[in-house]
């Protein structure tokens, strides 16, 4: 008997982190399929709706640590079984949207 892949969906928490520093938050609808490239369009939508018709930075996403350096994840990965996977080891992250050209603010917490 073979068991089809099943897709299931989660609400997961990202923060954007702009140009000025600040960071801000929204909550998603993630399916299990989808790819870092997939929630890193569905995310500029969501934070910069003004930024779709203009030139638009190179964003990635990257997973937060505590005490850990910063993880810039590749487009074909997918962050509802990433952290999924956190438990294993007992962490709790975030996942953060920036302009990969800009360093990461470190004053807010996990």
């Amino acid at each position: 008997m073979i068991i089809a892949d099943l897709e299931f969906h989660g609400v997961m928490r990202f923060y954007f982190q702009d140009s000025g520093q600040k960071v801000a938050t929204k909550c998603i609808r993630v399916a299990s399929d989808a790819t870092v490239e997939d929630v890193i369009g569905t995310l500029v939508e969501k934070f910069r709706p003004d930024m779709r018709m203009l030139s638009i930075p190179s964003y990635a996403l990257y997973e937060l640590h505590e005490g850990c350096q910063e993880r810039k994840m590749a487009p074909d990965e997918k962050p509802l079984l990433v952290q999924l996977k956190w438990h294993v080891d007992d962490r709790e992250g975030r996942f953060l949207l920036k302009n990969v050209d800009d360093k990461t603010i470190t004053n807010f917490e996990i």
